[in-house]
């Protein structure tokens, strides 16, 4: 295929222009095509089986609908100031474009080469975990064993070709992915209400009382950990029908329908187990108790249904987070801080295709290096890499947040409460949430070797960035004054 590969003219660029030539970027998205996209991303029936049992047993509590609650709760606070950056800042680059832009050009590429290590660690860990997913599947259904590696290879050559093309083509596939899962979530849920639970309504897990038991913070850190990923809707700006409005309305309808499905789904399962056993069971058995509430309230039928679904989760995950990175640095190249080409736009699906090619090559030879080195690939690879990658994107959503507050002290026109005490409340409450990471890093991480070889590595890109911006100033001053060229 023929690539676009033409400069940006001078002091306008693709993604920050939203042109609408030939071509431009398929303008194909409208808001529940993002929402579907960016919900996928999130696994929600992933989350429902394995994430929430454990925000039970780390949370010490079965208050965890109202942990989910408050998380949905921050993450709306955040996208207040999120969206309202996004009316001013026209360009998909998100967080490091809101960042450049409150805060000033070197913490911002500083940002864009942290949000972009983030992403491709958290894409390896996700495609470590489908190749196990789908193995173990076969495993469990048919008695056969085969590697891990050979599904996630299946699992890279589809999602290259899907990413390669059109992403309303993605988005098709994401819709149908999302609709099985949540669909299969809350049969669940309906089976436990219609039949009573174990021991009726479990009314302790909505007493916020309950929240002075146990550890709460390490319970809310997991289930501000299940949201990771929203943001994503700001990526796919250039792609929105009308991005003015679809982008606000895609991220609030995201955090709320996914905030309060995982809710929902936490005190459906506290209700199945039962209040006084939750916890417990929880604890001791956190892998298999959604899916044994699967087979005693629906069946082994719909048990068995799920956890094939449980695979089209995270394949739809890994799909979500290559065409976030494709999107990354497609604005990176538009705007000539990576290279130029990065910034083509394939004119017969009118897709950044070479950018997409670009992460099939990192990814697919990063995750040949962990296949190399023997890790395994949850209890290693996932778990260390998704680990790290969350924790370098919670702390871009707190230097998005000083970035609108900053911003907007210069720039006028928007309520304080939007632009200065919403952003404020937030900023504070994600850095009291890496706080409580960094203090409990084994949980996050795990293998202290990991720590000290995954956390500096998130520091570093971010200081790399730094100095790309100085010597982009020093040897492209033009190119360097553009930066910030997206502002509206």
């Amino acid at each position: 295929m023929t690539l676009n590969q033409s400069p940006p003219a001078a002091g306008h660029t693709a993604a920050a222009s939203e042109p609408e030539s030939d071509h431009a970027l398929h303008r194909g998205l409208g808001v529940w095509s993002i929402v579907s996209m960016v919900a996928a991303g999130a696994a929600p029936l992933a989350v429902v089986s394995l994430t929430a049992p454990l925000v039970i047993a780390l949370g010490g509590s079965i208050t965890a609908p109202l942990l989910f609650a408050a998380a949905g709760v921050i993450l709306l606070l955040f996208s207040v100031g999120f969206v309202t950056m996004s009316k001013h800042v026209r360009n998909a680059g998100a967080f490091y474009s809101y960042i450049q832009a409150g805060l000033g050009r070197v913490p911002g590429l500083g940002s864009a080469t942290l949000a972009l290590v983030s992403y491709y660690l958290l894409q390896v860990g996700l495609y470590a975990y489908v190749g196990l997913s789908f193995s173990g599947m076969l495993t469990r259904f048919f008695d056969i064993s085969t590697p891990w590696w050979i599904w996630t290879a299946v699992a890279w050559i589809i999602v290259s070709w899907l990413g390669y093309r059109d992403i309303v083509l993605s988005a098709k596939v994401l819709i149908i992915a999302l609709i099985a899962e949540v669909s299969a979530v809350m049969i669940l849920n309906l089976s436990i209400f219609v039949q009573g639970g174990a021991e009726g309504f479990p009314a302790a897990a909505l007493n916020p009382a309950g929240l002075l038991d146990g550890t709460p913070s390490i319970g809310l850190l997991f289930a501000l950990f299940c949201f990771i990923g929203f943001e994503a809707t700001a990526v796919f700006r250039n792609e929105a029908r009308d991005p003015d409005r679809t982008i606000p309305r895609a991220t609030y309808i995201t955090v709320i329908l996914v905030g309060g499905l995982y809710a929902l789904s936490a005190f459906a399962i506290v209700m199945g187990a039962g209040a006084s056993e939750a916890l417990e069971i929880a604890t001791n058995d956190t892998e298999n108790m959604t899916p044994n509430l699967f087979i005693a309230y629906t069946g082994k039928v719909v048990h068995d249904l799920a956890q094939i679904l449980l695979v089209t989760s995270t394949f739809a995950c890994v799909l979500t987070f290559h065409n976030v990175l494709t999107r990354y640095q497609f604005t990176l190249g538009s705007m000539r801080v990576l290279p130029e080409r990065l910034g083509a736009v394939n004119p017969k699906f009118r897709a950044p295709s070479f950018s997409s090619i670009v992460v099939t090559a990192i990814t697919g030879a990063s995750v040949l290096i962990v296949v190399f080195t023997g890790l395994h690939p949850v209890d290693q690879i996932y778990a260390w890499f998704s680990g790290t990658a969350i924790l370098g994107l919670l702390t871009l959503m707190t230097l998005t947040s000083v970035a609108v507050i900053v911003y907007f002290r210069r720039k006028r026109g928007e309520s304080v409460m939007k632009a200065l005490v919403i952003p404020a409340i937030a900023a504070l409450c994600i850095a009291g949430v890496i706080v409580v990471a960094l203090v409990n890093i084994t949980l996050v991480i795990g293998d202290p070797v990991a720590i000290w070889v995954l956390l500096p590595a998130l520091v570093i890109s971010f200081i790399v960035g730094g100095i790309m911006a100085v010597r982009m100033k020093r040897n492209r001053p033009e190119a360097y004054a553009q930066l910030h060229d997206e502002e509206k």
